[in-house]
């Protein structure tokens, strides 16, 4: 899983200005200076490049948008001005890896997910160079059902030259349900809704042993165990959380129903979830290089103050890093929400006795929470049942007034065959099923 952010900023772009650029030459000359840097010598050059900041670079000034590959397939999150420059990437030829995707020849095919469509997150998509090169096509997934109208409206053509309707790539929208567990080629994909004006939605890769989370625009208004539960639970186990940190956490506090968080937050959300790597994202258009360096050094100061062991990253465009646990058990994840009395609850996973306690407590606190005694559980993503998961599910059954099991693969219905256990279970072929059986109740 190769994970690479093209835009990191929020709300608005942000390029450098040039007084911008002269403080960082001016910043560097004086620190070679006062270390008697010899700029003949190449590691001393390398040291004053590191001085400018940020490896050398900027945090940069282009919205959201990031891509993670999965063996052959390409997955693109948002489409902020950031997605312009992975278009030029795509469209370059000359590059090995580009040629194998096939985009500037009208050959590439992509996943594309929306978190959300606020300017932001969708304002870079009409300046996409392979979407108007006939022949590449991408499929679009989205959870809120105004997608295609919103993207549609961007390029009306009061305000853009070209309307949406003239894109000569194809393109196919799937609209996603909330908490819906998606496939694509070895890659599992779910999503989780995030608090923000209008609602956004986080999405959970997991692909060769490793996870990553794309969280951004999220505020974690109540702190208490029971509120974060859902992000915990969503967040477990990630080797990396992108995570919005726009705010201080005074301002996170002042600014209340604006939708974003703070680094701070994060590394409590991220310590408690078990999460490896926290990227700080969703930049503040006016936070400078310089501040997000002293956001960075003030995170990894409080996560050492609280015992725990997590790479603290700040977000910037360029940064790239490969995901992959060749050895590690694949992990047991659930997502959770609530409608009409009924928790539903997807699991996906080897559901064995490392993922029973999980399971467990997830249950408990779910029902506790939405006060309700009716789940259906999806089983589809489970990759492998043991005797273990067999025993939490005769356990939830009794705990429980209602109980069905929804969607399960074929290796895992014959294992509960061998088990001698169907008939413990309400079994149905999906949700709408499980539904009319309870109703009929």
């Amino acid at each position: 899983m190769l994970l690479k952010i093209w835009g990191a900023r929020g709300s608005i772009p942000a390029p450098l200005k040039p007084d911008d650029i002269h403080q960082k030459i001016m910043t560097a000359l004086q620190w070679a200076g006062e270390h008697n840097i010899d700029l003949a010598v190449a590691l001393d050059k390398q040291r004053l490049i590191d001085k400018l900041s940020l490896s050398g670079g900027t945090a940069g000034g282009n919205t959201t948008c990031i891509t993670i590959e999965c063996g052959d397939d390409l997955l693109i999150f948002d489409a902020g001005s950031g997605i312009r420059e992975l278009g030029s990437y795509l469209m370059n030829g000359r590059n090995e890896h580009v040629r194998k995707l096939g985009f500037y020849r009208g050959k590439g095919h992509a996943h594309l997910f929306f978190t959300h469509t606020h300017w932001d997150h969708i304002q870079g998509l009409p300046f996409f160079a392979p979407l108007h090169v006939p022949g590449n096509s991408f499929d679009i997934y989205h959870i809120h059902d105004h997608v295609p109208d919103t993207l549609a409206k961007q390029m009306d053509a009061t305000v853009f030259p070209l309307r949406f309707d003239q894109i000569q790539a194809e393109l196919t929208f799937h609209q996603l349900k909330e908490g819906q567990l998606l496939k694509i080629g070895e890659a599992m994909i779910s999503n989780a809704e995030l608090k923000h004006p209008g609602k956004a939605y986080a999405y959970r890769v997991e692909a060769d042993n490793a996870i990553a989370v794309v969280a951004t625009d999220a505020e974690y208004k109540s702190l208490d165990n029971t509120d974060t539960l859902k992000y915990r639970n969503f967040y477990g186990n990630a080797d990396l959380l992108i995570f919005d940190a726009m705010f201080s956490v005074r301002e996170s506090f002042v600014k209340q129903d604006w939708g974003h968080s703070s680094a701070l937050i994060g590394a409590d959300i991220a310590g408690e979830a078990n999460v490896k790597r926290l990227v700080l994202f969703h930049h503040d258009p006016a936070t400078t290089d310089t501040e997000l360096m002293q956001i960075k050094q003030g995170t990894e100061e409080y996560i050492q103050s609280q015992g725990l062991n997590i790479e603290v990253i700040v977000g910037q465009e360029g940064f790239e890093i490969e995901l992959k646990n060749p050895t590690a058990m694949t992990d047991f994840h659930i997502t959770e929400w609530a409608k009409n009395g009924i928790v539903f609850l997807t699991l996906s996973g080897k559901f064995g006795g490392q993922a029973t306690e999980r399971f467990r407590k997830h249950l408990a606190r779910s029902l506790q929470t939405h006060q309700v005694n009716k789940v259906i559980l999806n089983m589809d993503g489970v990759s492998d049942m043991q005797m273990a998961g067999i025993q939490a599910l005769v356990d939830a059954r009794s705990a429980v007034m209602s109980l069905a099991l929804v969607k399960l693969p074929e290796n895992v219905y014959r294992v509960i065959e061998l088990s001698a256990t169907t008939d413990f279970f309400a079994i149905y072929e999906d949700e709408k099923s499980a539904l009319t059986a309870f109703n009929s109740h």
